[in-house]
Protein backbone atom coordinates (compact mmCIF):
# COMPACT_ATOMS: atom_id res chain seq x y z
CA UNK A 1 0.00 0.00 0.00
CA UNK A 2 1.39 3.31 -1.10
CA UNK A 3 1.37 6.17 1.40
CA UNK A 4 1.16 9.57 -0.14
CA UNK A 5 3.06 12.34 1.63
CA UNK A 6 2.87 16.04 1.01
CA UNK A 7 6.15 17.19 -0.50
CA UNK A 8 8.13 19.49 1.75
CA UNK A 9 8.06 23.09 0.65
CA UNK A 10 11.31 24.87 0.44
CA UNK A 11 11.49 27.68 2.97
CA UNK A 12 11.09 30.99 1.26
CA UNK A 13 14.34 32.99 1.24
CA UNK A 14 15.04 36.64 0.67
CA UNK A 15 16.89 37.46 -2.47
CA UNK A 16 20.04 39.57 -2.21
CA UNK A 17 18.16 42.50 -3.75
CA UNK A 18 15.41 42.33 -1.11
CA UNK A 19 17.97 42.24 1.71
CA UNK A 20 19.73 45.29 0.27
CA UNK A 21 16.44 47.17 -0.02
CA UNK A 22 15.59 46.40 3.64
CA UNK A 23 19.08 47.50 4.79
CA UNK A 24 18.76 50.72 2.77
CA UNK A 25 15.38 51.52 4.36
CA UNK A 26 16.72 50.87 7.88
CA UNK A 27 19.79 53.06 7.19
CA UNK A 28 17.57 55.85 5.82
CA UNK A 29 15.28 55.75 8.87
CA UNK A 30 18.28 55.72 11.23
CA UNK A 31 19.88 58.73 9.50
CA UNK A 32 16.57 60.64 9.62
CA UNK A 33 16.22 59.88 13.33
CA UNK A 34 19.81 60.90 14.08
CA UNK A 35 19.41 64.06 12.00
CA UNK A 36 16.25 65.02 13.89
CA UNK A 37 17.93 64.31 17.25
CA UNK A 38 21.00 66.35 16.28
CA UNK A 39 18.80 69.27 15.17
CA UNK A 40 16.78 69.15 18.41
CA UNK A 41 19.99 69.07 20.47
CA UNK A 42 21.49 72.06 18.62
CA UNK A 43 18.21 73.95 18.91
CA UNK A 44 18.08 73.32 22.70
CA UNK A 45 21.70 74.50 23.13
CA UNK A 46 20.96 77.60 21.07
CA UNK A 47 17.87 78.43 23.16
CA UNK A 48 19.86 77.99 26.39
CA UNK A 49 22.67 80.20 25.06
CA UNK A 50 20.15 82.88 24.07
CA UNK A 51 18.73 82.85 27.62
CA UNK A 52 22.26 83.05 29.07
CA UNK A 53 23.07 85.92 26.69
CA UNK A 54 20.05 87.86 27.98
CA UNK A 55 21.08 87.14 31.57
CA UNK A 56 24.60 88.48 30.96
CA UNK A 57 23.18 91.65 29.39
CA UNK A 58 20.99 92.13 32.46
CA UNK A 59 24.03 91.65 34.72
CA UNK A 60 26.08 94.14 32.69
CA UNK A 61 23.33 96.74 33.05
CA UNK A 62 23.40 96.16 36.83
CA UNK A 63 27.19 96.61 36.74
CA UNK A 64 26.76 99.87 34.82
CA UNK A 65 24.20 101.13 37.35
CA UNK A 66 26.55 100.25 40.21
CA UNK A 67 29.83 101.60 38.81
CA UNK A 68 28.76 104.06 36.10
CA UNK A 69 30.57 102.19 33.32
CA UNK A 70 30.73 98.82 31.59
CA UNK A 71 33.61 96.52 32.55
CA UNK A 72 36.81 96.26 30.55
CA UNK A 73 38.88 93.06 30.25
CA UNK A 74 42.34 93.32 31.84
CA UNK A 75 43.87 91.46 28.90
CA UNK A 76 43.07 91.09 25.23
CA UNK A 77 44.34 88.35 22.98
CA UNK A 78 44.31 85.64 25.68
CA UNK A 79 43.38 82.36 23.99
CA UNK A 80 42.59 78.80 24.97
CA UNK A 81 41.72 75.62 23.10
CA UNK A 82 38.27 74.09 23.48
CA UNK A 83 38.21 70.79 21.62
CA UNK A 84 40.03 71.44 18.35
CA UNK A 85 39.27 75.18 18.14
CA UNK A 86 40.97 78.17 19.75
CA UNK A 87 38.88 80.93 21.36
CA UNK A 88 39.69 84.27 22.95
CA UNK A 89 39.00 84.03 26.69
CA UNK A 90 39.89 87.47 28.11
CA UNK A 91 36.28 88.66 27.84
CA UNK A 92 34.80 85.44 29.27
CA UNK A 93 37.15 85.57 32.29
CA UNK A 94 36.35 89.24 32.87
CA UNK A 95 32.58 88.59 32.56
CA UNK A 96 32.75 85.89 35.25
CA UNK A 97 34.42 88.26 37.71
CA UNK A 98 32.32 91.33 36.84
CA UNK A 99 29.01 89.50 37.21
CA UNK A 100 29.79 87.10 40.06
CA UNK A 101 31.84 89.52 42.17
CA UNK A 102 34.38 86.71 42.65
CA UNK A 103 37.79 88.32 42.10
CA UNK A 104 38.96 91.37 40.17
CA UNK A 105 42.28 90.54 38.50
CA UNK A 106 40.66 89.90 35.09
CA UNK A 107 39.04 93.38 35.16
CA UNK A 108 40.94 96.48 34.11
CA UNK A 109 41.08 98.51 37.31
CA UNK A 110 42.34 102.06 37.74
CA UNK A 111 44.90 100.89 40.29
CA UNK A 112 45.81 97.68 38.44
CA UNK A 113 46.32 94.36 40.21
CA UNK A 114 43.27 92.80 41.86
CA UNK A 115 42.40 89.53 43.56
CA UNK A 116 42.00 86.18 41.80
CA UNK A 117 38.76 84.15 41.79
CA UNK A 118 38.28 81.44 44.41
CA UNK A 119 34.66 80.43 43.59
CA UNK A 120 33.49 81.83 46.95
CA UNK A 121 31.43 84.92 47.66
CA UNK A 122 32.79 87.01 50.51
CA UNK A 123 31.78 90.27 52.15
CA UNK A 124 32.36 93.22 49.85
CA UNK A 125 32.03 91.22 46.63
CA UNK A 126 28.94 92.28 44.66
CA UNK A 127 27.08 89.79 42.47
CA UNK A 128 25.44 91.49 39.50
CA UNK A 129 23.26 88.50 38.61
CA UNK A 130 20.46 87.24 40.84
CA UNK A 131 22.20 83.84 40.65
CA UNK A 132 25.17 82.26 38.93
CA UNK A 133 24.27 78.62 38.04
CA UNK A 134 27.21 76.20 38.08
CA UNK A 135 26.73 75.29 34.40
CA UNK A 136 27.12 78.98 33.54
CA UNK A 137 30.87 78.97 34.12
CA UNK A 138 33.87 76.69 34.32
CA UNK A 139 37.56 76.67 35.07
CA UNK A 140 39.47 76.57 31.83
CA UNK A 141 42.76 74.79 31.21
CA UNK A 142 44.43 77.92 32.54
CA UNK A 143 42.69 77.22 35.89
CA UNK A 144 40.78 80.50 35.62
CA UNK A 145 36.98 80.81 35.83
CA UNK A 146 35.09 82.05 32.77
CA UNK A 147 31.56 82.22 31.37
CA UNK A 148 30.68 79.56 28.79
CA UNK A 149 27.72 79.25 26.45
CA UNK A 150 25.60 76.09 26.19
CA UNK A 151 27.91 74.82 23.42
CA UNK A 152 30.76 74.77 25.94
CA UNK A 153 32.60 77.74 24.41
CA UNK A 154 33.58 81.05 26.05
CA UNK A 155 31.34 84.07 25.56
CA UNK A 156 33.01 86.90 23.63
CA UNK A 157 33.09 90.54 24.69
CA UNK A 158 34.44 93.79 23.24
CA UNK A 159 34.25 97.05 25.19
CA UNK A 160 32.47 99.86 23.33
CA UNK A 161 34.45 102.76 21.96
CA UNK A 162 37.29 100.55 20.70
CA UNK A 163 38.28 99.93 17.09
CA UNK A 164 36.54 96.53 16.85
CA UNK A 165 33.35 97.45 18.72
CA UNK A 166 30.05 97.81 16.87
CA UNK A 167 28.08 99.19 19.83
CA UNK A 168 29.12 102.26 21.84
CA UNK A 169 28.54 100.29 25.08
CA UNK A 170 29.87 96.76 24.42
CA UNK A 171 29.57 93.85 22.01
CA UNK A 172 28.55 90.53 23.55
CA UNK A 173 28.25 87.36 21.53
CA UNK A 174 28.44 83.59 21.37
CA UNK A 175 29.62 81.85 18.21
CA UNK A 176 26.75 79.40 18.71
CA UNK A 177 27.15 76.34 16.50
CA UNK A 178 29.60 78.15 14.23
CA UNK A 179 32.98 76.43 14.48
CA UNK A 180 34.44 78.02 11.35
CA UNK A 181 34.82 81.65 12.48
CA UNK A 182 35.97 81.29 16.08
CA UNK A 183 38.85 83.74 15.59
CA UNK A 184 36.67 86.45 14.05
CA UNK A 185 36.49 89.29 16.56
CA UNK A 186 36.97 92.31 14.30
CA UNK A 187 34.24 94.80 13.44
CA UNK A 188 34.12 93.84 9.76
CA UNK A 189 33.45 90.16 10.58
CA UNK A 190 30.77 91.13 13.08
CA UNK A 191 28.95 93.20 10.45
CA UNK A 192 29.28 90.59 7.68
CA UNK A 193 26.14 88.39 7.68
CA UNK A 194 27.96 85.56 5.90
CA UNK A 195 30.39 85.37 8.84
CA UNK A 196 28.17 86.12 11.84
CA UNK A 197 24.85 84.60 10.71
CA UNK A 198 24.94 81.79 13.31
CA UNK A 199 26.14 83.94 16.21
CA UNK A 200 23.97 84.95 19.14
CA UNK A 201 24.79 88.64 19.51
CA UNK A 202 23.71 92.12 20.61
CA UNK A 203 24.83 93.87 17.41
Amino acid sequence: MKIFTTPKRRAAAFSLMEVLVVISIIALLASMTMGAFSYAQRSAMRNRTTAMHRGIISGLENYHSEYGEYPTPASDGVTEKFGTKTYETGGAMMLYQALSGDGTDKLRLAGGGGSSSDNKWTEGEKMMLSEMPKEFYTRGNSNVYMLLDAFGHPFQYTKGGTMNAVNPSYDLWSYGEDDMNTKSTDKTSKLTPKVSAKWIKNF
